[in-house]
Parts: C-alpha cells; structure tokens; sequence
C-alpha cells in the first residue's frame, strides 16, 4: 500500500516536472499575447489541479489549510481568465471583476498558510509574532511612502481607483507578514515547508517586481515576471504532493527560540533600516518628506521592538536562573549536587548554633549498585536513581535537604531532630525505595565544637561499618540500629504494657511489652499478623520494630524489668540481633515456642549474644507445648513463664497442680524466677501462691495499657484482695 503511495506520488511530482519545462517555452518562444495567455493559464491551471490531486491522494488529517491555500491559487487562475475575458468585453476598466478574485485569493492564501503555523507552534509565540510584525511594519513604511501616499495625493484618480490601487501592496503586505511568521514558527522544515515558503516568497517577489515594473512603465519584463509566478504555482503544488504535506502543521523539533538567530536578526535589521531608508530615498528625490509615515512607522517599531526586548530580558533571566538551578542540581536525578551540599552544609552548622538545636546528618548509598549495573545495564541504572530520588523526595520534609553525594551516594541534612528521629526518616526513605533495592545508611550527630565536615566524616565512617556488617541496615555513629521495613508492609503498631506482681511483697517487678495493631484485638490475632509477616520474610523485622519501640517508651519505672516477646525464627536473623541496642540491661527476652526447622544451635548463639549484651531470658508459654523439657535443658532460661492453660483453674485441678509442683522443683533447684501467665480468678490467684510461684500476671492483677501501673496494685492475703489507689505514669 505504501509502495502503491509513493509511485502515485512520484507520478503527481513527474507531471509537475513536465509543466516545468514549458515555462523556458512560455519565455523564449515567438508566440502572440493571446498566445502567452493561453499558455500561462494553461501551465498554472494544470499546476493548481496537480495541487488537488495531491491533496485528494494524500489526505491529510488536517487539510483545510490546504484547502485555503490551493483556493487561494485557484482564485488567480480565475482572475486572469476573468481578465482576459474583461479585455475583450470591457477593456480598459478599472476597477474590474477580475480584481475582486486577485485580491480574494491573497486573503485564502495568507489563511491557509497560517494555520499551518498555529498548528505548528502548538499555541502561541509572541517573540515569533513579534519579529514577524517588526519586518511587515517597516515594509510598511517603504509602501505607504512610496505607493499609496502618491497614489492618495493623485488628484487625477478616483476615489475607487485609489481604494483598489493601495488594496494590492496592502495585500503584498500581508502577504509578506505571512512569510515572517511562517519562517520564525516552529516545526521542522520540510520538503513540503520548504515548497510552500518558496512559492509564497516567490509569489511576493513577483509582486514587488510587477509593482516596480508597472510604474516605470517597463513592460517588456512582464515576461520574466509571469515566469516567476508560474514557477510559484509549480513550487506549490509540489509542497501539495510530496508525503511530508501530511506533517506540516506537526509541532515537531522546537525552532521557536526567543532568543533571534542570525538569519532573524539580520531580517529584523532590515525591517528597523526601512523607514531610515524611505527617509534618505525621499530627500534625496528631492521629493515631499512623508513625515506622518514614518514617524508613524517608527513610533511602532519602536514599541514593537521594546516589547521584544522586555521578552528577551525576561527569557535571559528565566534562562539565568534556570542556569543556576542547573549548576545547584545534579543532571541526572534533579537533587541538589555536590556543591549545593557543601554550600548548605555550613550554613545549617552555623543555625544549629544560632537556635541551639541538634543537627543530625545522613549518608546512604545504594546496595549492591555495580552489580545492579552490570546485571541490568547503565540506563537502568540510571533509571533506579531517578525513581529513587522522586520517591524519598515525597516522603522526606519538607525542611530536610536530599542531595546526590557522588555516585550512588546521597546525602540527608536536617535540623532539630535526634539520630534516632533520623533513623525513622531513613526507614520510611527505605520502604519506598523502588525496584526492591535496599540501601545501607550511616547517622552522625554533628558536634558544634568541630568542623562542619566532621559530621560527614562520621556519618561516613557509620555508613561503612553498615555496609561491612552486611549491607541493608542504618549505622548510628556509635550505636548500630536495623532497616526496618515492617511500618509499609504492615498495620501500624501500637505497644501496650501489662504488670508483673512479686507475690512476696505485692509490687510490680515488671512489665510485659504487648503489640496491638489497629482493629485487631484477640492474642490469636495479633499472632496471626506476626506469622503472615515472617511468612512474607519480614516477620523478624516487624519483631525487632516492636521491640524496639517497647524499649523506647518513655518513663520506665527504674528497678522493673520490661519482658519482651521474640521468636525463635526471627532471634537467629542477623538483622535482628544488629538492630537491637548494644546494651540491653534491665531487658528480658521471652522466647515463644516456634515451629520445626529453627536450628537449635543458632537460637543458642543468638541466646548468648543477647547475654552478653545484658539481656536475660525466659521461656515463655512453658506447659503448652511438647518440648518445654528439652527447651529448658538446652536453653537454662532465667524466667519460666507459665502458660495459661496450668493457670486457668489450677485451685480445683490436681493435675494442673502436680505439673506446676514439678515446675516450681524444677526452678528452686536452679534458682529460676516462675511467674504464672494469664491469671483471672482469685482462687487460682491464691493456690498460686501457696504453692510458691513467685510472680503473677493477667487480667485478675491489671489489664495491659498505655500507662506504668501502680507501684504497689494489689495487697495478696489469705482473706482479701483490693487494690490501694495511687497515681499513675502515663507515656
């Protein structure tokens, strides 16, 4: 079918190339006038229709434009049969029919030729309007000088004659503004373009000649002059059947520079030397100054040319500032470079001063990065930095800076904020990081006694200690703390913290750290959200968020231990053990029964880490499962914990009572601390203690809550139980 395109296309071309060569003939060949005519006619009446065929065959999206402009150069082939038929009929009449056709087609013509530039400037460009109207307004000037300021003063001609005399270099004008506009706009040059620019330019050119001709009464170059308008018509018809025709009101690559080039300032100049022209040509004529004219004409080219220095000015600084922004961003990615980061570096050091505030810095750098390249290739590479940037940028604040380090390096500013508010914003910059890339990070809090550059030297050296350490985890300069992820992959959080009663004295001894998650309130629950996590391999992470939050709540009665739970599947995860704190006295790790295919050997190393950072540990739900025995033999936990289902009902049952008995022999003999979970009746509360368990927790003693319970909540006798008032802390 394309081919079938080009070959009618070729052909349309081949017959214009044919009516080409009749025009040396229509020159140099002895022919009569009426000859000549028919000749003319003939060429540009076949070239017109070449025209319509071309745009029939190509169809054209938009081709009104064409329409117009093949309209256009239909109306000068009927007025030259219309005057030839005014020759005969009524010669030498002026005005004549002929006249309305002639001029008809200059406005078809002009209106199809900017539509095409609306269409290819894709709105509007006033510095491309603007240059356009400077070059008509001083053509302007030359016309009004010297053709219709004579042409009004001729006493000798009437009203109508001059009216229709001035119509056809208005017209010439018009058509000249036309060509400005079409050759400052937009849109690439084309063959059809560059056809159609060359028969309006030619079009013009054969006008002025006419003009020029006709009031030297010189009619002996007519001849040369039919010529160019007959090769117009041809240059036209051509743009009409080339394929590009179908583009040429596409925007395509922007030519529309606000800024002139050289071949528009070199036109611009000759539109401002025109009315200086008129001027000298006048004097020197000895002719009458047309002083209004050109006075007129400068007046406007001055305003027009102040308009367009206001939108040059006012491009040159967009441009400026544009420049600058370019020279503070990264390429690449559009953060702050480099040099912005060591602009703003000093200067948040020197607020921090100011307003006595702490200033926290941030260095991170994209695991694995030249692997990923390798693996992938450098423009998606490049891609990972781009979307990495867009998606931490809209989560970071608003006052915090972002700039590209170097590399894969990037660098966190931000004022007012501890190392460990830092931490969580670079968790939440990790769970969006796209394409399931992790990063490694490292915090500094900078020292107002040392050099602005210290803090980086710090955040850095934190940085690769965390990338040693295995990658895909924050380093606080000092103290090492995990990525968490778990706060994107499940429900937010919220820790709650039940008492744990001495019997003996009726104290608090300790708290339980529980998590609560939004809407879900039942024990099996909120196991369920642990286990879909772990299932989706983030399960000890969502663990180590909750633990750390238990830890950091503020206000922690001294003296009282806080019990937190841990899985066995997320105590032998690396990132686990790293995120916890160094130091974790006063911590008591409550190891929960898991399912099979933990190595027992890992849980006891973990174990051992967990000791020697202070932490102690118990063995939770003990009297649940089929492994406490083995579990309390390999593990020598420090707590027992018993699990509810002893506890609930134990005063009446003397099975649950001989198990528990065991249990209790079992902790006297290795001087462990058991503490009875889930106790709710005051019986059961009561044969508790009077079998020798030592600590108590459950719904009987306090409920959990977002409070530190009373010092001493309950009083426990052989005859009563109460609880004494006394305030409470609240986080």
């Amino acid at each position: 079918m394309h081919r079938t395109a080009d070959v009618s296309s070729r052909g349309l071309l081949l017959g214009l190339a044919m009516l080409a060569l009749a025009v040396p003939l229509y020159l140099f060949l002895p022919l009569s006038e009426v000859q000549h005519q028919v000749l003319y006619q003939l060429i540009a009446g076949l070239a017109v229709a070449i025209g319509f065929l071309g745009l029939r065959h190509h169809r054209p999206q938009r081709r009104r434009g064409w329409f117009l402009l093949l309209l256009g150069a239909s109306g000068w082939v009927v007025g030259d049969l219309v005057w030839a038929a005014e020759q005969s009929l009524i010669p030498g009449r002026y005005p004549a029919p002929s006249d309305a056709f002639y001029l008809s087609a200059y406005v078809a013509l002009g209106a199809g030729a900017l539509m095409f530039v609306r269409g290819r400037s894709g709105g509007r460009d006033v510095a491309a309007f603007l240059d356009a109207a400077i070059v008509t307004v001083g053509a302007a000037v030359l016309v009004g000088v010297f053709l219709v300021v004579p042409l009004a003063a001729d006493s000798s001609l009437s009203l109508v004659v001059k009216v229709m005399s001035a119509a056809y270099p208005l017209a010439d004008l018009f058509l000249l503004g036309v060509i400005a506009r079409m050759y400052s706009a937009a849109g690439a040059r084309t063959a059809s373009f560059q056809l159609l620019a060359a028969a309006l330019t030619l079009t013009l050119v054969a006008d002025s000649a006419y003009e020029f001709a006709f009031l030297s009464l010189d009619q002996s170059s007519f001849y040369w002059i039919d010529c160019f308008w007959l090769i117009a018509y041809l240059l036209l018809a051509a743009a009409a059947c080339v394929p590009s025709m179908k583009e040429l009101d596409d925007a395509g690559p922007d030519r529309s520079n606000p800024i002139p080039t050289r071949g528009r300032l070199l036109a611009l100049a000759g539109g401002l030397m025109l009315p200086g022209a008129a001027l000298l040509v006048d004097g020197a004529t000895d002719g009458e100054i047309d002083w209004p004219v050109i006075g007129i004409g400068t007046l406007l080219l001055s305003g027009l040319v102040l308009f367009r220095m206001d939108g040059l000015l006012n491009t040159v600084q967009d441009q400026s500032v544009r420049l600058t922004a370019l020279a503070r961003s990264d390429f690449l990615t559009g953060a702050p470079n480099r040099r912005t980061w060591d602009h703003e570096l000093p200067r948040a050091c020197k607020l921090s001063r100011e307003r006595d505030t702490t200033l926290c810095v941030a260095i991170l750098d994209l695991d694995r990065f030249k692997a990923f390249n390798d693996s992938h290739g450098h423009q998606a590479g490049d891609r990972l930095l781009q979307d990495a940037v867009k998606a931490w940028t809209e989560v970071l604040p608003a006052e915090a800076l972002l700039a590209r380090y170097g590399g894969e390096e990037f660098a966190v500013l931000m004022l007012g904020l501890t190392a460990a508010d830092l931490v969580r914003v670079l968790h939440r910059l990790r769970s969006v990081t796209p394409g399931g890339q992790t990063f490694s990070a490292g915090v500094a809090v900078w020292d107002p006694h040392t050099e602005p550059g210290a803090a980086v030297a710090s955040a850095d050296e934190a940085l690769y200690a965390a990338k040693r350490a295995g990658r895909d985890r924050i380093f606080v300069h000092g103290q090492p703390v995990s990525a968490i992820t778990a706060d994107r992959l499940l429900p937010a959080f919220t820790i709650l913290t039940q008492p744990i009663i001495d019997v003996a004295t009726s104290s608090v001894a300790g708290h339980e750290a529980l998590a609560r998650f939004t809407g879900l309130e039942s024990h099996s629950a909120v196991e369920d959200v642990f286990r879909r996590a772990h299932a989706a391999g983030d399960g000890d992470l969502l663990e180590l968020a909750a633990i750390r939050a238990a830890i950091d709540l503020p206000g922690r009665p001294q003296g009282q231990d806080l019990f937190v739970n841990v899985s066995a599947r997320a105590i032998v995860s690396e990132r686990f053990i790293a995120g916890l704190p160094i130091h974790l006295s006063g911590v008591v790790v409550e190891l929960s029964e898991d399912p099979d295919g933990v190595d027992p050997e890992a849980v006891l190393a973990s174990v051992a880490v967990l000791r020697a950072r202070g932490a102690r540990i118990a063995l939770d739900d003990v009297g649940a499962g089929s492994h406490e025995f083995a579990r309390l033999a390999t593990l020598r936990p420090d707590v027992l914990k018993v699990d509810r289902s002893l506890v609930a009902g134990c005063s009446t049952d003397a099975a649950r009572t001989a198990v528990l008995l065991a249990l209790l022999t079992y902790a006297h003999r290795l001087d462990l601390t058991v503490c009875a979970e889930g106790v709710e009746e005051v019986d059961d509360l009561l044969h508790l203690a009077e079998l020798g368990v030592t600590h108590v927790q459950g719904l009987l003693l306090a409920a959990p809550g977002q409070s530190w319970s009373p010092q001493v909540p309950l009083v426990i006798g052989p005859n009563r139980f109460q609880r004494p008032s006394a305030p409470e802390t609240v986080w």
